[in-house]
């Protein structure tokens, strides 16, 4: 989309490159101003479109989606329009939704290489936040102002690393004399609850924690956004960011927004810091909550592993009973328990990995695969099994009975279809539909009987398994056939085919 907006509008690559500041910068000013902020370029004759859209962490949004690549046309956007023609900004009020509150609207134009305008950047406030913003403290909506005009100016590109602000969050400013003029009451509480009591009108920058000041002086000092998370003894977290703030230059202030006050101090200068706007987010709470998640996971995963572990200690068992069994039946009991405890420490071995990940089942497939020519095949038989199509990724509560069902078909494929012949093949094909998977497993036996029907398959406790893990388990269907070719004498059996159709269930369904 960048190349074609570049191509559109005629932007030079300092264009470009001043455009992509004022991005990096966006999402911050959005969520300081309150408001959602789109940045602009021309696209058509009186049309515009959205380049980028950033939505507020700190308030909710004016839009139900995001707007990056919305047309907007001078009709619905004026101001935005005048802008972009004269250079000049200005304030509206307006409805972003038909049926929606009033909106201020804010326009700032953007100007490029010669004065050229190449876009704007607009800030949209409902009305009843910019209400709430109006009564704060004036330092504090200054410096809003000035944070807005120095995104615009492609200032604010360090901000690209800062954390969002969020709503629950504080807020306080620090001016060139390192007096604190504001501290916003979210702010005020967190320093009341280390036992740091803020003071209603000014205070030195050296009350607060050791850290915010080295953290404001950095910012003072390299005139560019520094964060820092700190953790305390006492176990607490802090992140504090600082984005250094300037006065904007005689030429770039935006007069219609302008307030009524004197400078932070009276060494402010045009070139340096005035001003250090620091924000404050605790989080103590977010972190132990993860620290803990990260502890039951690895848990749960040593879990897994183990259970994976006995799992193929009962199958090497079962496997050393059934070398000593005497009857041939016996022996082929025991066998396909042991390839039924196997294919489940397959899926195990999966989660032992990673639980929250879904399970890819294709190499799930080529496990079980493995497992059941090696155990299963007699000395005298080659067998040789295809795993083939998509990578289908399911959830733990799906993979391990369709793990189950394959090993079951692909066990029926051995012990019957192919039981008569010295050389077989077999073929698992995966089909990813969207909302649907397709499992089939096909062979080149025997075939069906002509009277087959798996759910009538009483006989066979494999098939039982399968019926009741498909239709309970995964809520899908199976469908069992033969499969024909056409010769010189008619149609004849040339193999079997099971279908297993399932739908697809989130993660967090799982």
């Amino acid at each position: 989309m960048d190349a074609e907006v570049s191509i559109a509008a005629g932007l030079t690559p300092a264009d470009i490159e001043l455009l992509q500041k004022i991005k990096a910068g966006l999402p911050i000013t959005a969520d300081v101003s309150r408001a959602d902020v789109l940045l602009c370029l021309p696209y058509d004759k009186d049309k515009a479109i959205v380049w980028f859209h950033a939505i507020p962490h700190s308030i909710s949004s004016l839009y139900r989606k995001d707007a990056t690549g919305r047309i907007l046309n001078a009709e619905e956007q004026p101001l935005l329009m005048q802008a972009l023609k004269s250079g000049s900004g200005g304030r509206r009020q307006r409805e972003v939704l038909s049926n929606g509150a009033p909106v201020i609207q804010d326009v700032f134009p953007i100007h490029g290489q010669d004065n050229k305008v190449i876009g704007a950047m607009l800030v949209e406030t409902n009305m009843i936040a910019h209400e709430r913003q109006r009564r704060r403290n004036r330092h504090f909506r200054q410096a809003v102002v000035w944070l807005q005009e120095m995104c615009v100016r492609g200032e604010l590109e360090s901000a690209a690393t800062l954390s969002r602000f969020s709503l629950y969050d504080g807020v306080y400013m620090v001016d060139s004399t390192r007096t604190v003029v504001y501290m916003s009451g979210i702010a005020a509480n967190l320093f009341r609850s280390v036992g740091i009591t803020p003071e209603v009108h000014g205070q030195q920058l050296t009350s607060l924690e050791p850290c915010d000041v080295e953290l404001v002086e950095r910012a003072f000092a390299t005139n560019l956004c520094q964060s820092a998370r700190v953790e305390s003894e006492d176990g607490r977290i802090w992140v504090r960011s600082a984005i250094p703030l300037r006065m904007p230059p005689i030429g770039w202030r935006h007069y219609w927004l302008a307030l009524p006050w004197t400078p932070f101090s009276p060494h402010s200068s045009e070139h340096g810091v005035d001003a250090v706007l620091v924000l404050l987010h605790n989080a103590t709470e977010t972190v132990q909550k993860e620290r803990e998640l990260n502890v039951k996971s690895a848990i749960i995963q040593e879990v897994h592993h183990r259970v994976k572990n006995n799992l193929q200690n009962i199958a090497a068992i079962l496997r050393i009973q059934a070398r000593r069994a005497q009857s041939e039946e016996a022996r082929q009991h025991l066998t396909d328990a042991v390839n039924r405890v196997l294919s489940m420490s397959v899926i195990h071995e999966f989660l032992s990995q990673d639980e929250h990940r879904p399970i890819n089942i294709k190499d799930v497939c080529q496990r079980i695969a493995n497992q059941v020519a090696e155990v299963s095949a007699r000395p005298d038989q080659e067998i040789a099994i295809q795993v083939q199509g998509s990578s289908v990724r399911l959830p733990a509560s799906q993979a391990t009975p369709l793990a189950m069902v394959v090993n079951e078909l692909l066990l029926n494929a051995v012990e019957h279809g192919l039981k008569e012949r010295a050389h077989g093949e077999i073929r698992i094909l995966l089909e990813d539909l969207g909302d649907t998977v397709v499992l089939q497993i096909e062979d080149n036996g025997a075939g069906l009987p002509a009277d087959f029907n798996p759910i009538h398959a009483s006989h066979s406790l494999g098939l039982q398994i399968v019926n009741t893990l498909v239709t309970d388990d995964l809520k899908g269907t199976l469908q069992m056939e033969s499969i024909y070719e056409e010769g010189e004498e008619g149609a004849h059996v040339v193999g079997a085919r099971a279908t297993v159709t399932l739908p697809k269930r989130s993660a967090r369904a799982g």
